[in-house]
């Protein structure tokens, strides 16, 4: 394999790298990343990004050449033993930075600005933050948690309450659904992607996974972890009350699973079918059991 480009920081080359496999998977946000990169790089490392960038585009013009292109990506990325999380890194830390009305800097963070106020929230100009590079961390630690006591209760048999109690009954082929939304949910976030759920059974992954963050204090070892040092710091991190409330607030009917009792009836057809005007996940991604 030939080089693409020298980087004098090897996070930055990380990061490109981890932008375009990101891409080759259909990640809009990513490809938006690799258009600020290219117009920020100068000479030829710049065209040589940008040559990469219009192949990854071009491929997802043609149908099929995109799915080919999205599936061996895909592959690559469900095998890493130890997952990239150099995409979480383009999370937003602030929303400050170009508001004209309260004038303060992305550097200050909204700190000290008269408008944004105590909790940066309080100018309508700037924007909202709501998922941060650290939450980010903490949100992939908590899916692949979640996903793995799940494949261990269908491995053992031994409930590890890391779905709602409404499923207890459910079939192990069901659970085995259950822990995969986990860790598609778990992706989303490696490829630089606010989780969006595709069906029922991921709204209610994020939703189970959120209300254990808002009712639970995490073990230190996460916030010691040197990956999440090594992520940018904002005043945001963590703010799982606001992004309950926004981001990851839940339907009714999600809240109706997340705290019924045992339900008897098969709830498989309604939990995994995609939501109407949502392309499904991959069907050949497998599990990890």
């Amino acid at each position: 394999m030939n080089a693409v480009a020298t980087f004098d920081a090897p996070s930055e080359a990380h990061t490109v790298a981890a932008a375009l496999n990101a891409a080759l998977q259909g990640g809009d946000d990513a490809m938006s990343w690799l258009h600020r990169c290219v117009s920020s790089q100068g000479g030829p490392r710049s065209k040589a990004i940008a040559d990469l960038v219009e192949d990854i585009a071009a491929r997802h013009r043609d149908a099929e050449g995109a799915q080919t292109a999205a599936k061996a990506a895909r592959t690559f990325a469900a095998n890493l033993e130890h997952p990239s999380f150099a995409l979480l890194s383009l999370f937003p830390t602030t929303a400050c930075g170009s508001c004209s009305m309260c004038g303060c800097t992305a550097a200050e963070d909204c700190s000290e600005c008269s408008v944004c106020g105590h909790d940066g929230r309080d100018c309508e100009n700037c924007g909202i933050v709501e998922v941060t590079p650290r939450t980010a961390y903490v949100l992939h630690h908590e899916f692949r948690q979640k996903a793995d006591r799940t494949y261990l209760t269908v491995r053992s048999g031994l409930w590890e309450y890391s779905v709602p109690d409404s499923v207890d009954s459910q079939s192990d082929w069901f659970l085995l659904h259950c822990a995969r939304a986990y860790d598609d949910l778990a992706n989303d976030l490696l490829l630089g992607s606010v989780p969006k759920p595709h069906c029922l059974g991921e709204s209610v992954a994020l939703g189970y996974t959120v209300s254990d963050l808002l009712g639970s204090t995490l073990d230190d070892s996460v916030y010691e972890h040197a990956t999440y040092r090594d992520l940018p710091a904002s005043r945001y991190d963590n703010d799982w009350e606001f992004l309950a409330s926004g981001e990851f607030s839940t339907s009714d009917k999600v809240k109706h699973f997340l705290d019924s009792d045992t339900i008897e009836e098969d709830l498989w057809k309604d939990w995994f079918t995609a939501y109407p005007g949502v392309e499904p996940r991959d069907r050949d991604r497998g599990f990890r059991c």
